[in-house]
């Protein structure tokens, strides 16, 4: 199935703070990055990118999505699984049409849980959502209203480490730990090599709960 999504985003640009990541980093020397106005620009310019690695890594975002329009293809079966298109969690459904025709509520089932909607035995509709393409349209409320306090903190920690790894400054050889397609390269011998690659690897366990369903490990 393929789904095409809506999000209602806002002027969110990080889950974290620039002083969850700035405690993170006390007691390090930064001073190849500058003073302490160049780190804090530094890492301001960093947590968008970083956000969208997190995003990237779970297979969604951790916005709040009200009255979320997306459009999906039909299962030929009796249930949606949302979940596997990164809506998760799903709070409400408002809405679901296919090809126009409004769905009545009373013919489906919502597990919110599962992110999942199943039809009813008797549902007017019959006992399958028709296969098709981009047929099925649906209005949602799913995400999160205020971020997880791990997934804040993975993003403070995968900041953290790409700093410290910018601290250390170029190397003749080079490591890399990732979380998506982000990648914090640094030198394995360095002073912070350890620290670095600790940092990284907490954010990737942090995420692991919340990856999508289907996806590779992060």
């Amino acid at each position: 199935m393929v789904a095409q999504y809506i999000f209602s985003t806002g002027s969110l640009t990080s889950y974290c703070t620039l002083q969850q990541v700035q405690a993170l980093l006390v007691g390090y020397d930064l001073s190849r990055i500058g003073d302490d106005e160049a780190v804090a620009d530094r890492i301001q310019e960093l947590l968008s990118l970083t956000r969208q690695a997190v995003d990237q890594a779970a297979g969604h975002d951790f916005f709040w999505h009200a009255d979320d329009q997306i459009i999906i293809d039909g299962s030929g079966t009796d249930r949606l699984s949302l979940a596997a298109h990164g809506v998760v969690p799903l709070v409400a459904v408002q809405q679901i049409q296919i090809s126009d025709n409004l769905v009545p509520p009373t013919d489906y089932v919502v597990y919110e849980q599962m992110a999942e909607i199943r039809l009813k035995p008797t549902a007017s509709i019959g006992n399958y959502f028709p296969a098709g393409l981009q047929n099925i349209a649906l209005t949602l409320d799913w995400g999160y209203q205020q971020v997880p306090g791990e997934v804040a903190m993975a993003q403070a920690k995968l900041t953290a480490g790409q700093i410290l790894a910018e601290a250390t400054g170029p190397t003749a050889t080079a490591a890399a730990v990732r979380i998506g397609d982000y990648q914090v390269r640094f030198a394995p011998e360095g002073q912070y090599g350890a620290v670095i690659q600790q940092l990284v690897q907490d954010a990737q366990q942090a995420l692991r709960p919340y990856r999508r369903m289907g996806m590779a490990a992060v």
